[in-house]
């Protein structure tokens, strides 16, 4: 169950008994609360920045209109998972993230109209597709939100972070108490060598089991009835762009 940002500053002072729990967090001006309020937002940022996490993936529709190359990218935008980029309308991967020096001469190259494999990349914080589109279709892709918590019915995003005592983290809580413990620690000139190795201890736990891994058929290549000479090798199946 997800611990709330009280609960979570909470523990994080368990093992820290120098230190009075504040009994608030959000609008308490002891500074005590003050410093944890900080590093919960420090971690969550960290968290957001540094590590690919699953529960923070979303997935986003783009529009084109005709003539138009350039279209925002989504308000929670933190960065896209590669090769994701698809135009959704004719199923084909869009070729990118493009290079300066490709993208230079993709653009000053003539262009077929005939069957379009449009090139994209990031620029000014838009996506940047060419050539412009030629007619409305599709755009759909995969990226990371840069969200890490909610409001306190597990939904509703908190899009500025930690705003109430009562937010709960869209990442697993103990992520969120170690950081905290080690942040605070820190800044507090306590030790804090056990609590940083705890906190990455956690991080790269976390991070091995957060996506299940690909299963790869070891057993002997099999040709299914009817096929003749085709072979069947094992390994993981690839998308390529036809």
């Amino acid at each position: 169950m997800a611990l709330s940002l009280l609960e979570i500053c909470d523990r994080a002072l368990d093992e820290i008994s120098s230190v009075s729990k504040p009994t608030f967090i959000v609008g308490n001006t002891d500074p005590v609360a003050v410093q944890l309020l900080a590093c919960a937002r420090k971690v969550g940022e960290e968290l957001v920045r540094d590590y690919d996490w699953e529960q923070l993936s979303q997935t986003a529709t783009v529009t084109t209109t005709a003539d138009i190359s350039l279209y925002a990218l989504e308000s929670d935008y933190e960065r896209i998972a590669p090769d994701t980029m698809w135009d959704a309308t004719l199923y084909r991967q869009m070729r990118g993230h493009t290079a300066k020096r490709d993208w230079a001469a993709i653009t000053n190259t003539q262009v077929n109209t005939t069957g379009i494999t449009y090139y994209w990349r990031l620029k000014g914080n838009k996506i940047q597709i060419e050539p412009a589109a030629a007619d409305v279709f599709s755009i759909s892709y995969e990226y990371l939100s840069n969200i890490y918590c909610t409001e306190s019915d597990g939904t509703t995003d908190r899009a500025n972070g930690w705003t109430a005592d009562t937010d709960l983290p869209k990442l697993p809580s103990d992520l969120f108490t170690n950081g905290v413990r080690y942040y605070f620690a820190k800044s507090k000139g306590l030790p804090y060598g056990e609590a940083e190795a705890e906190y990455d201890a956690v991080i790269k736990s976390r991070q091995n089991n957060n996506v299940p891994s690909e299963a790869i058929n070891l057993a002997a290549a099999v040709t299914p009835p009817g096929q003749g000479d085709l072979r069947r090798l094992n390994i993981p199946e690839v998308i390529t762009d036809f």
